[in-house]
């Protein structure tokens, strides 16, 4: 025969506090796995509702001796049935791995859904900023630059996600050429009058040719006006060179005076004052036509 077999039951009691910090455990526990799987699943969820966003263009909207006007054309495309705010744009431009600009554009937009946008990202950049950076890039003649950006959208139940798109180039430096007066050319002196030709100097320091027109000039001698003028058709200057225009001048003696004739006949250098402006045209796209004011000084000797 078997013996009876006997259940015992331990009942041990726990004190209340005790009670509640495993309850609290638990509850962290739960949370904490609650979260990581939500985690995911938003995770999945904003793979499958993000926008894609890329750079389709980048336009040199205008350039000039003192600063470059760039337009990046981004495009964002939202193929959800529901629209997608942009809250922000963020930018980053780096000059030779130096950092120059950055800003945040385009905040509030609204993406259409199932529609494909655009964003203008206009960026404004100064060449006289190049020389805050390490180095001497503004001696350059050309550098080289990366754009960084980030759309952040307005995504449902997720928030704000960033989507990041770069870009990378190369802008030339303009650099304004030198002009100088080298010296003045009597060529025929009168009792009554004198012609003589002011010989200008245009340094190209560029990387690219430069041609010029439109000359206009007034040319002052020791405080005294000696002549102004205009050249229409002008000339070129090869890149990394230089070229000598011309201005003849005919000075009225009888109305100048003895001050003017002893001075031509001395030839002893004279201060001159090179007032007026010069169109210029590198050969770049959307840098055409510049019009250069003149204002220059100096000292030219006088020769035969």
């Amino acid at each position: 025969m078997f013996a009876p077999t006997a259940l015992v039951v331990i009942n041990i009691r726990l004190p209340k506090t005790t009670k509640m910090k495993i309850f609290q455990s638990q509850i962290i526990l739960l949370l904490f796995v609650f979260v990581l799987s939500g985690c995911a699943e938003l995770a999945k969820h904003a793979e499958s509702v993000k926008p894609t966003a890329r750079l389709v263009d980048t336009r040199l909207a205008s350039i000039d001796f003192k600063q470059a006007d760039l337009v990046f054309d981004l495009e964002i495309d939202n193929q959800n049935p529901f629209a997608i705010n942009l809250a922000g744009l963020d930018y980053d431009l780096t000059i030779e791995n130096h950092s120059l600009l950055s800003g945040v554009a385009a905040q509030g937009l609204v993406i259409k859904p199932a529609s494909t946008s655009t964003v203008e990202l206009p960026v404004t950049l100064k060449f006289d900023d190049l020389s805050k950076l390490p180095g001497e890039l503004w001696k350059q003649d050309r550098f080289s630059y990366r754009l960084d950006t980030k759309f952040v959208v307005d995504l449902p139940v997720i928030g704000n996600y960033a989507i990041p798109v770069n870009k990378t180039g190369e802008l030339p430096v303009p650099k304004l050429p030198d002009i100088s007066l080298k010296g003045i050319q009597v060529r025929n002196v009168g009792l009554k009058s004198a012609e003589l030709v002011a010989q200008v100097e245009i340094d190209n320091p560029n990387s690219f040719d430069l041609s010029f027109s439109n000359f206009d000039y007034q040319l002052n001698v020791n405080q005294a006006k000696w002549g102004q003028g205009s050249i229409r058709q002008g000339g070129s200057i090869p890149q990394k060179g230089s070229s000598t225009v011309e201005i003849p001048v005919k000075l009225d003696l009888m109305s100048m005076g003895q001050t003017a004739y002893k001075l031509l006949t001395s030839k002893q250098p004279v201060e001159y004052q090179l007032k007026g402006g010069i169109t210029l045209d590198t050969g770049i796209e959307m840098f055409r036509n510049y019009s250069m004011p003149l204002d220059i000084s100096g000292k030219a000797s006088l020769f035969q």
